[in-house]
């Protein structure tokens, strides 16, 4: 194979970014992390948890180092005075083969120390990653790099306010609405890689967030294993508290426990959080984040109608309709209707393939009450075998007077539909004019946009989106 290497301007011995990824180690298994979706540039120095560690050169079999084709160095490691050297890359096959697949070359060089720095590229060859030698660790000696594995203790501030002295974290890919990490397609973000430097402000967008104190089922935020926060949010009176950071996985919210972080509650209605950099032990882990903004007007005054008799739990998506909200453009707090008659998201487990869809949504925890203001819910997904098999992104819901409740839908994490269930008290949509609304200087008029959408052009998004999953799941498959 031919490859066109960019010429050096400096010594790599000296120029590289320090990569401390214990996972990747020919010990690890369990994951799948595909190197082909990290941004490659330039030289690496490799470490384990701080101590110098070298890239395999002996087979290494298919799904170790926490990926599917796990590539080692056909070769053998070079001498200081052999300068950079051209390094076959191999990777086993699924049946047990060492060099079944060959992917591009790197160059590597002997450094001074007794270390060695490589330089890393796309490996271009499906699921793939760059595995390391256990029995190759030795005590690292420092260098005039950057050391990247010391991490910052936790210790009380005495000396100033966070609240006032903080960094902004304005990262939109944050976001737990952020999906692109479902079926191992990652986006290049890993948190151990960002150099913390005390206090931060998270926003998504312009617009204020927050951790999530939850997690979902395939909940990404643009890297492997989403953070969250195991614990409430303190009070304002509580100062600077100790929280708890747990990593989740596909369906597993607990699968991994990152080191704590304090967290301080502030004048204005926000939160500020002293990040450090994430336990290495975590494949690819990120911070997550989630719009928290108090709505400018009150939602039960200022909502979208959704009247659409399909969605209800007694309607088969067999017999009628194929719901998949993951293609709607969900934008503010919708009130829920049947056939013109009030209705609201049912509370109890749905079967499979009701409420026009495969896969049907419903609210897991009661509807709150008026003085409960706006309220986080869970939403979950019924399957064959259980009722809460799946979870998807919570959502926020606001009781109103007149009996009724609002609803800030947002897309699900799959094809799937909310659910709807008639009230015990019906009140009709033109009830509203009844009630006692604020003065027209303090609110913005109700909303009476009814959402119309077509059942041909909702299958035609179900397939085209369905088509798109198939393919990615085919990419890492292959």
């Amino acid at each position: 194979m031919t490859v066109a290497f960019q010429s050096i301007s400096s010594d790599p011995c000296y120029n590289y970014e320090s990569l401390d990824r214990p996972w990747r180690a020919n010990n690890e298994s369990g994951d799948y992390i595909c190197d082909e979706n990290f941004s490659w540039n330039g030289w690496y120095r490799l470490f384990y948890y701080g101590m110098d560690i070298r890239m395999s050169e002996t087979c290494v079999s298919s799904y170790s180092c926490n990926t599917f084709i796990s590539l080692w160095l056909n070769d053998t490691h070079p001498q200081i005075e052999d300068g950079v050297v051209t390094r076959e890359v191999c990777g086993g096959s699924y049946l047990g083969g060492c060099c079944d697949y060959k992917s591009i070359p790197i160059r590597v060089k002997a450094c001074p120390d007794n270390y060695y720095v490589y330089e890393l590229v796309n490996p271009a060859l499906g699921c793939s990653g760059y595995c390391t030698d256990v029995n190759t660790i030795s005590q690292a000696v420092s260098t005039v790099s950057p050391d990247i594995f010391t991490r910052s203790s936790i210790t009380l501030i005495t000396d100033y306010d966070p609240c006032n002295n903080y960094n902004t974290l304005d990262n939109y890919w944050r976001s737990t609405l952020n999906y692109w990490s479902m079926y191992g397609i990652i986006s290049d973000h890993d948190d151990t890689r960002v150099e913390w430097d005390g206090w931060y402000r998270l926003f998504i967008d312009g617009s204020s967030a927050q951790m999530p104190e939850w997690c979902f089922y395939y909940m990404t935020c643009g890297g492997n294993s989403s953070l969250w926060l195991g614990d409430p949010h303190p009070r304002l009176e509580d100062g600077v508290v100790t929280r708890e950071v747990y990593g989740s996985r596909d369906d597993q919210c607990s699968r991994y426990r990152s080191d704590p972080i304090q967290v301080k509650a502030c004048p204005g209605n926000y939160y500020v959080y002293k990040f450090t950099r994430p336990t290495l032990s975590i494949p690819v882990p990120v911070y997550c984040a989630v719009s928290f903004s108090t709505p400018s007007v009150d939602p039960c005054y200022n909502y979208i109608n959704l009247d659409e008799p399909w969605r209800s739990t007694n309607n088969s998506y067999y017999n009628n309709y194929i719901g998949c909200d993951n293609n709607m453009d969900w934008n503010g707090w919708y009130r829920m209707f049947y056939n013109g008659e009030n209705a609201q998201m049912p509370e109890s487990c749905v079967n499979q393939g009701m409420c026009g869809t495969y896969s049907p949504l419903w609210l897991n925890g009661p509807h709150p009450q008026l003085e409960d203001g706006v309220v986080t819910r869970q939403v979950c997904v019924s399957s064959s075998d259980t009722c809460c098999n799946f979870t998807s992104h919570p959502i926020r819901v606001k009781a109103c007077p007149g009996n009724y409740y609002v609803y800030e839908f947002v897309k699900p994490v799959f094809c799937g539909a909310y659910c709807t269930e008639a009230s015990s008290q019906s009140i009709s949509s033109a009830s509203t004019t009844t009630e006692t609304i604020p003065s027209k200087e303090s609110i913005t008029p109700p909303i009476t946009t009814t959402v119309e959408h077509l059942q041909r052009d909702n299958v035609k998004r179900a397939r085209k989106t369905e088509k798109k999953e198939r393919k990615a799941l085919a990419k890492i498959l292959h």
